[in-house]
């Protein structure tokens, strides 16, 4: 896909994933597919990075996969698992 600012840039006119997210005060989950070329993992491994250097709380998995960048849309069973623990977690928390 030949789209200019795509997939964008999240530090984009902020200097830094860190600046990015400095305002945040969400819980963050971040799933990976470890067969996404669009979003690879490794990139998701530096916005988990970013979030962890700003002490904030962000729980991460990486899944194997083999359905590329449309593996979200196939392995549902188990991000399904991993969405309904973290919203399940986040609720206690804040009962």
């Amino acid at each position: 896909m030949d789209v200019p600012g795509f997939p964008p840039d999240l530090a984009a006119g902020r200097g830094s994933l860190a600046a990015a997210f400095e305002r945040t005060q969400a819980r963050f989950l971040v799933i990976s597919f470890s067969s996404d070329w669009l979003y690879p993992s490794y990139q998701c491994r530096e916005i988990v990075g970013a979030l962890r250097g700003l002490n904030r709380d962000v729980a991460y998995v990486d899944l194997e996969s083999y359905y590329g960048h449309d593996s979200f849309l196939v392995d549902v069973a188990e991000q399904s698992q991993i969405v309904t623990g973290f919203l399940a977690n986040t609720f206690e928390k804040i009962r």
